[in-house]
């Protein structure tokens, strides 16, 4: 039986700051460089290794990398259940007369190894799955206080700061709310990493209260929290 939710549209990370960055400044748009690796992935199951939203996930290889691009502010990306599960409808391009264009929002766009935005993310029974790195770009602060994110997801998520992962959300699941924290004294690197599998919908849409007071360091983290992965038999 093919278990999901219907309205994916809606779900939307919910997160509240419980602390801001030391040496907080004010505002600007935060920006992520993503890496997209894609694979074919017969006979896997929803425990496989192939499966989940971790660094270790051995689809991230160089020859699997189809895409690398520059994100200017938070990830709102959806495709519903009846539309094509492609990169290109997924991160918001446009597709006329058989071409694509990128959003106003990603730059520094390269594809390999025969990726394009046509590139199917995945299909049904796990035949094939994409995984996503956002790397928070130009921030390595320090929390001064602690950051407590609720996230509602659906897709595989995982949060990793100074490479420690903050999430335990890295496989399929049903669509669902997960809350953690970042502790006080946490540095970057920061990193979110989302697995798309499994075929159709697809979400990785977040959301900050109050983008105009929050501090860029925490807007980051926020944005880094939030990922979607389904659990579909």
């Amino acid at each position: 039986m093919r278990l999901k939710a219907l309205c994916l549209g809606s779900a939307v990370a919910a997160a509240t700051m419980a602390g801001a960055a030391a040496h907080a400044t004010p505002l600007s748009t935060p920006t992520f460089s993503v890496s997209v690796y894609s694979a074919l992935t017969p006979n896997s199951s929803i425990g496989s290794s192939n499966q989940q939203a971790l660094p270790t996930n051995p689809i991230v290889t160089g020859s699997n990398e189809i895409a690398s691009f520059t994100l200017a502010g938070l990830p709102q990306w959806f495709v519903g259940a009846s539309t094509t599960n492609s990169l290109g409808n997924f991160v918001g391009a446009s597709l006329s007369n058989s071409v694509w264009t990128a959003p106003s929002n990603i730059s520094n766009l390269a594809f390999m190894n025969g990726g394009s935005f046509g590139s199917i993310l995945s299909t049904p029974s796990f035949g094939s799955a994409t995984i996503f790195d956002l790397a928070l770009n130009g921030n390595t602060g320090t929390l001064a206080n602690p950051l407590t994110l609720t996230i509602t997801h659906d897709d595989g998520m995982s949060l990793f700061a100074s490479n420690y992962q903050y999430t335990a959300a890295s496989g399929p699941v049903y669509v669902d709310t997960t809350t953690f924290t970042i502790p006080a004294g946490t540095t970057g690197p920061y990193n979110l990493w989302y697995l798309e599998a499994n075929g159709a919908p697809s979400a990785l849409e977040v959301s900050v209260p109050e983008p105009g007071t929050v501090s860029l360091f925490a807007m980051a983290l926020l944005s880094l929290g939030f990922v979607a992965y389904r659990r579909r038999m």
